[in-house]
């Protein structure tokens, strides 16, 4: 069957560009190795009776256009910002809420806004070029927000905040769950690729479901089960899209949501691939840190009613975070784990049974292998153990109340998402990696050197500036260029 256009992969960027897609008329097919749609926006049962959001608690705002857009607050998706944060030490707190923050977080959260805005201004309208997707780009222009690849985002804070416990909190909140050093120039960057925001009401699995049913509502067809086994060329250009079974589904224009690497060497043999494209994703980074302990309570953590919904980060501090980088850069655990915690259930009571709990640790910098090999049952065990030890020391008595667990790892982030290395950013935050300097540089709104292949996930250009930002983003690159006929 053929297609005006075939999406890879149906997480949020795969199903936004679906219903963008459907919606303006073009026969859209989504293709999904999973069972279920979604990806990360997931809600799934862990422990008997109580369930939680397995690879993250919160995500990245949906940017308010695109929200509108695809209607999906009809589709029963709420987003519900972060009500507060906190920072703990065994000695002392750190403390935030929404409704009362103080002039330095309400200036960060200006500027970060302002700039994030004119990034995705920017960036979408790279998908309507004035000239034909075979011919690079010769001299772009700057993006906005381009000064912040100078910057650290230690300098950053260091000018924002005047007390080290506000520097190290707003640190641990634009770090959650990654591994990064927050002294090297261009960390700034952190800020404006949001790993967290909010969540929806009724847990991310609700957005999915909004997600999925505004495609289907659009017309999109869904294939789920089957994964892309390689996308077919005609020439430099992409034709089609082979599943594991043998289907082969042609389409005009393909989008893939799956990261860079698994893109082009998953999905192409080399010698399909020139030399300069080997070259361009071979050198592409990943930074994948991020580790998970779900934990079953038979009671909820004795925490101020003000600051039990938000996130609560344990221990931060500059100097830490730096140790901790260098220790994932060898491939050892940190001494002092980067962590943060959410008791999920506090906000929906519906993922635990009465009286009980569901409390969250997201660890940053953590190794997806370890300098003396693979994650083993004994590693592991012993790492759930240090996390629990660390909770222990600012929440007393947390330990005793553990009914069951789940371990979640790089490797099974990579296992169950199809990500490299388990990176949940589909690339390092860096600046030769951000901006139009994330996929290719010389073929802007999420095009690639091969005619008809566009990048619509994490690795595009759009992808870390908000959720769905890289899947619409692509789809209107993808209208562009069908509109003037560019493959034909």
């Amino acid at each position: 069957m053929r297609y005006d256009a075939a999406i890879i992969g149906a997480g949020t960027n795969g199903l936004a560009a679906a219903a963008t897609l459907a919606g303006a008329g073009l026969k859209t097919i989504v293709i999904e190795r999973a069972l279920t749609c979604g990806g990360r926006a997931a809600t799934r049962e862990f422990h008997p009776g109580f369930r939680a959001s397995p690879w993250c608690d919160e995500i990245a705002p949906i940017p308010p256009g695109i929200f509108r857009a695809l209607d999906l607050a009809r589709h029963g998706a709420i987003f519900v910002p972060t009500p507060s944060s906190l920072a703990l030490w065994p000695d002392r707190r750190s403390e935030v809420l929404n409704w009362a923050r103080g002039e330095p977080w309400q200036r960060l959260d200006a500027e970060t806004c302002r700039r994030a805005g004119e990034l995705r201004t920017r960036a979408f309208a790279d998908t309507q070029p004035a000239r034909r997707w075979w011919q690079p780009a010769s001299e772009p222009s700057p993006w906005p927000a381009q000064d912040w690849s100078r910057v650290s985002l230690s300098g950053l804070l260091g000018e924002m905040f005047s007390g080290s416990d506000a520097r190290a909190h707003a640190m641990a909140a634009a770090l959650g769950g990654r591994a990064a050093d927050p002294l090297l120039g261009g960390t700034a960057l952190h800020l404006l690729a949001p790993t967290a925001g909010g969540t929806f009401a009724g847990g991310l699995a609700t957005l999915a479901g909004a997600l999925t049913a505004c495609a289907r509502a659009a017309g999109a067809g869904i294939s789920l089960g089957l994964e892309a086994a390689d996308i077919r060329l005609t020439g430099q250009r992409a034709t089609g899209v082979r599943l594991a079974d043998g289907t082969e589904i042609a389409a005009r224009a393909i989008i893939s949501t799956l990261d860079l690497r698994r893109t082009f060497f998953s999905l192409f043999a080399w010698k399909d691939l020139s030399p300069k494209t080997i070259q361009r994703v071979s050198a592409y980074r990943h930074a994948p840190g991020t580790a998970r302990l779900l934990l079953a309570l038979d009671a909820p953590p004795v925490i101020d009613a003000n600051f039990i919904e938000g996130p609560i980060h344990i221990e931060p501090g500059e100097e830490s975070s730096v140790n901790a980088h260098t220790a994932w850069r060898s491939g050892i655990l940190p001494e002092r784990l980067p962590m943060t915690l959410r008791v999920v259930s506090a906000a929906d009571p519906r993922l635990a049974p009465t009286s009980k709990a569901v409390m969250t640790a997201t660890i940053g910098c953590i190794p997806p292998q370890l300098f003396d090999g693979a994650w083993t049952n004994e590693k592991r065990n012993a790492f759930s153990k240090r996390v629990l030890d660390t909770i222990e020391r600012v929440l007393p008595g947390t330990a005793a109340h553990v009914l069951g667990s789940e371990l979640i790892l790089p490797p099974d982030i990579e296992d169950a998402l199809g990500v490299t290395e388990g990176d949940l950013d589909g690339g390092e935050i860096a600046p030769d990696q951000m901006f139009d300097l994330r996929g290719f540089a010389d073929y802007p709104g999420g095009r690639t050197p091969i005619g008809g292949l566009y990048l619509g996930g994490r690795s595009s250009p759009a992808g870390p500036l908000g959720t769905c930002a890289g899947g619409v983003a692509a789809a209107r690159a993808v209208m562009t260029d069908l509109a003037a006929s560019r493959f034909l």
